[in-house]
C-alpha cells in the first residue's frame, strides 16, 4: 500500500522542485564562470576606494527612491489641523473688519512623507486674507486659501473656505475713565479697599461708528487677585485690563487706546465700627393680644462691623435691626439671637448674642394718644408737596404698650410721613397717599401704633 503524503510534504516538494533546485542551478553556472577570476574580483572588492565608492552609489540611490516617492511614502493621506489661525492685511488705520473668522481648520492632502513634513510646521499653518486692495468701506466675499510653502505637491482645503467681510471707516471717540474693583472678595474680611486713584482719566476708543455709539462706559478693571501685597496700605497695579460696556453691562468690542499707560495707586484699609443693635418686634409675628415687651437687655448693645466707610456710616446712623419673633411669648424670655449680616459688610466681630424680655400686659389709653405733624418724604425733583388742608398736615397717633413704655413715649420717639416719590412724573395736582411711620428709639420698637387718619391729602406744586 502506498504512503499518503501530507500537504505541508507536497507543498516542499513543490517548492523544491520549480525554486529551489533552478537558483541553485543558476548560481552554480555563474559561480563556475567566475572560478577562475573569483581571487580577482574579491582583491577587488576588498580595496577601501571601492568600499567608498558602493556606499556613495547606494545612499544616491536611496535618496531618490525616497525623494521620488518610489516606496512606501508614495502612498497619499490627510491630515487635519485645527484651530488655524487667520492673519488678514488691511489698512488697520482707517478700516475695521468684521466677519474675518479668527480660526479655521485645515485639511492637508499628499504623500506620508511631505504630511510628515507639515506636522513638524504645524505652527506655521496661518491662512494669509489680503486686502491691502480695499479702498472703500463695503461688504466683501473673500477666499480663505492655505498657502503651502516650499510644499507644492500638497493639496489643502480649508474650513470655512469662504467669509462675508464688512467694511467700516474707522472712527475715534474720547471717553472718561472709571474702574472697577474685582475679586474684592478675596480681600481678607478685615479689610477693604478704601481708595482707587488713576494716573489717567481719558482714553480714546476706536472701531466702527455703530459700536462707539453703544459704549456706555470705559472702565479699568482693578483685579484684587494682581496685587502684589494685601495688607493695609498703599500700593500701585499696572497691570490693567481696559473694558468698554455698553448699557446693559456687555462687552463692546472696540479698541481703547491712551497716551499715557493706565497706572492705579490703591489704598486697603482695615475699616471698623462699633454699630449700635436695635430689637424690632417681627410685624408678622407680634405679641399675643394683650401682651406687652416692658423692656429687654442684650449682652452687648453693639457689635464690631468690618466694611467700607460708607457702608459703617450709614449703619452707624440706622443701627442693626434685630427682628424678634414674640408670637409665642406670654411670659419672660431668656435666649440667644442672630445678628444678620447687613448688605456690604465683610466681617461682624460676633454672630449671636444673648437677650433676657419681660413681657407685661399691654395698655391702651387715650391719654397717651398723640397728634403729630406729618413729613412729605422724597419730592419729586422741581415739586413741593404740603398737605391739601389743614387736617391733611397731622394724624393722631394711638400707641399700646407696656405701661412703663407708653408714659415715656413721646412724639419725638417717631418719625410721621408720607412718601411722595410715587408721584413723580404724575405732575401738579392733588393726591391721596399714605401715611406711613417709623421708629426712632427703643421705645417706640416695642409700641404697636394706630394711626388716624390713614390716608391723607398732599398737594403737588412746581417749585
Amino acid at each position: 500500500m502506498k504512503k499518503k503524503t501530507s500537504l505541508f510534504g507536497r507543498i516542499i516538494k513543490t517548492l523544491d522542485k520549480y525554486i529551489v533546485i533552478p537558483i541553485t542551478r543558476i548560481v552554480l553556472k555563474i559561480t563556475s564562470y567566475f572560478d577562475k577570476s573569483s581571487h580577482k574580483l574579491e582583491s577587488f572588492l576588498s580595496k577601501q576606494t571601492t568600499l567608498l565608492f558602493l556606499s556613495l552609489f547606494l545612499a544616491i540611490a536611496l535618496y531618490i527612491v525616497v525623494d521620488q516617492k518610489m516606496i512606501v511614502f508614495n502612498n497619499r493621506s490627510a491630515e487635519m489641523f485645527r484651530n488655524q489661525k487667520v492673519e488678514v492685511d488691511y489698512n488697520e488705520e482707517r478700516f475695521v473688519l468684521e466677519g474675518i473668522p479668527e480660526t479655521v481648520d485645515i485639511t492637508l492632502m499628499g504623500s506620508k512623507a511631505d504630511l510628515y513634513i507639515a506636522k513638524q510646521q504645524q505652527a506655521k499653518h496661518n491662512v494669509k486674507v489680503d486686502l491691502t486692495d480695499i479702498t472703500e468701506p463695503g461688504t466683501y466675499e473673500v477666499e480663505l486659501k492655505y498657502d503651502s510653502g516650499d510644499l507644492k505637491t500638497i493639496e489643502s482645503s480649508v474650513n470655512p473656505s469662504e467669509a462675508r467681510v464688512v467694511v467700516y471707516l474707522k472712527e475715534s471717540e474720547n471717553r472718561t475713565l472709571s474702574y472697577n474693583v474685582i475679586n474684592n472678595d478675596h480681600l481678607d474680611n478685615a479689610l477693604d479697599i478704601s481708595d482707587v486713584s488713576l494716573n489717567i482719566d481719558q482714553v480714546v476708543i476706536s472701531g466702527a461708528g455703530y459700536k462707539l455709539k453703544q459704549v456706555a462706559t470705559v472702565e479699568a478693571l482693578i483685579d484684587v487677585d494682581k496685587l502684589t501685597s494685601k495688607d493695609s496700605g498703599k500700593q500701585k497695579l499696572e497691570d490693567i485690563i481696559l473694558r468698554a460696556y455698553d448699557a446693559e453691562g456687555n462687552i463692546v468690542d472696540v479698541e481703547i487706546t491712551y497716551a499715557t499707560k493706565p497706572v492705579a495707586t490703591i489704598t486697603i484699609n482695615s475699616s471698623s465700627r462699633a454699630i449700635p443693635l436695635n430689637f424690632v418686634i417681627d410685624e408678622k409675628n407680634s405679641l399675643p393680644f394683650g401682651k406687652a415687651i416692658s423692656s429687654y437687655t442684650f449682652s452687648q448693645d453693639t457689635v464690631v462691623v468690618y466694611g467700607s466707610e460708607e457702608v459703617l456710616d450709614n449703619l452707624s446712623e440706622t443701627g442693626i435691626d434685630i427682628v424678634f419673633d414674640a408670637s409665642n411669648l406670654t411670659g419672660n424670655y431668656k435666649g440667644t439671637v442672630e445678628i444678620p449680616k447687613p448688605a456690604g459688610v465683610k466681617k461682624m466681630n460676633t454672630n449671636r448674642i444673648d437677650v433676657e424680655v419681660n413681657v407685661t400686659n399691654s395698655v391702651s389709653s387715650s391719654k397717651y394718644n398723640m397728634t403729630v405733624k406729618i413729613d412729605a418724604l422724597n419730592e419729586p425733583d422741581g415739586y413741593k408737596a404740603g398737605a391739601a388742608s389743614s387736617s391733611d398736615a397731622e394724624v393722631l397717633i394711638k400707641p399700646t404698650c407696656a405701661e412703663n413704655v407708653c408714659k415715656a413715649l413721646t412724639s419725638a420717639d417717631i418719625e410721621v410721613y408720607v412718601d411722595v416719590s410715587s408721584l413723580a412724573g404724575k405732575g401738579p395736582g392733588t393726591y391721596e397717599l399714605p401715611v406711613q411711620i417709623r421708629p426712632r428709639t427703643a421705645n417706640a420698637r416695642l409700641t404697636t401704633f394706630v394711626i388716624s387718619p390713614e390716608v391723607v391729602k398732599i398737594k403737588l406744586i412746581r417749585e
